[in-house]
Formats: C-alpha cells, structure tokens, sequence
C-alpha cells in the first residue's frame, strides 16, 4: 500500500514537471473564451414568451412548445409543417385577417406575401397550426380538437376571429383540403376552389 501511495505521489510530481501546470492555464483560457458564446445564449433565451403574448412579428404567440416541433418528418398536416427553422417553440398568428376570400391556392399566395414591420416569414397555417389557433380563440384548453369539433360550449373571443371558416395549408384528398370554423371549432374538408378567410401564422 506504501509503495503504491509513494508510486502515485512520483507520477503527480512527473506530470506536473512536464508542463501540466501550462496546460491548465491554456484550459482556463479556453473556458474563459467558451464563456462568451454562452452568456449570448442565455440572454437570447431570456426572452420568453407564454400564450397571448405579443410576438417579435406584432402578431399574438397562440401555441407553446419547450421542447421545440420541426419539419422533419414531413407530415404537411402537423404543426412542424409551418416551422421554416431547424426547430421552432412558438406559433405567432398575425394581428389580423388578410382582407378577402381566397381559393386555396391564392390563399398560399396571400399568407405568403404578407409582412409587418418585423417580419415577412408568414405562411398558411396547417390543419394542426390552424387547430391551435382555433383552440387559442375558444379559449379550449381542454380538447384536442377545438371546441370538439363544434359540439362544445366554447365561444369564439380571442384573437379578432371572424365566426367563418379558414384556411389551412393540408390537403385531405384530391382536390380538397382541411378548413376550420371559427364560429363553432368544426374541422372538415372542402374543394380547394371555394373561398374561406386566411389568418397568416409564423413559427420560431
């Protein structure tokens, strides 16, 4: 046991001979120069924001996720579909309707030309993007389809909603794609040629 503890103490003193005392120094100086990119991160996720908020766009953050939702699996029904970053946590919908009703396609068009002073990434909503902007104007914490679907007792009261149907950007079958009532929460499909309103959204 002496032998070994007098063997461990020469290795120490044998390391510390051979420049282990710089390359602390070196190591201190490297952890001094990783500290600077950190503290910028932390002060970029200081900012926080909850739902109904007011988001960086000027629109209203209707949908929170802190684990964060992409576009990965592809699924152009899910929320993800409407994330153009690598991941995203918040759903911001724009302070108001576009003005008009579109067919689908020009309803794209229209989402995607919309802009406000601090930002121009708005996009049709997908039919899940769409289901928590219903969900944000019922108040609907509770079902997974807004107001179950037309069969709650939710009213329409948040976000400046026009009792009618939008939008999404998901097709449900050939030549029809997913709608949603904001007068009673309804989720259904129509031909793609009708004309329904349009409320941009962004995700970051």
């Amino acid at each position: 046991m002496r032998i070994f503890r007098w063997a461990l103490i020469g290795f120490v003193v044998l390391v510390a001979s051979c420049g282990g005392g710089s390359s602390s120094t070196t190591s201190e100086a490297s952890s001094t120069t990783s500290e600077a990119p950190s503290t910028s991160t932390v002060a970029d996720l200081a900012v926080a924001y909850k739902v109904g908020d007011t988001g960086p766009g000027g629109g209203i953050i209707v949908f929170v996720d802190e684990g964060g939702f992409d576009n990965s699996s592809g699924d152009d029904s899910l929320i993800g579909a409407v994330c153009l970053l690598v991941s995203c946590n918040y759903l911001e919908i724009a302070p108001a309707d576009v003005e008009g009703e579109f067919s689908m396609s020009d309803a794209i068009n229209a989402a995607e030309n919309y802009s406000t002073a601090t930002a121009n990434d708005w996009v049709l909503p997908s039919k899940d993007a769409l289901n928590e902007m219903c969900k944000y104007a019922f108040g609907d914490t509770v079902n997974v389809i807004c107001n179950e679907s037309g069969d709650g007792s939710f009213l329409n009261t948040f976000g400046n909603f026009t009792d009618d149907y939008y939008w999404s950007s998901s097709e449900r079958a050939d030549g029809d794609a997913w709608t949603q009532g904001f007068g009673d929460g309804y989720q259904g499909g129509v031909p793609k040629r009708f004309l329904d309103l349009v409320r941009p959204v962004r995700a970051f």
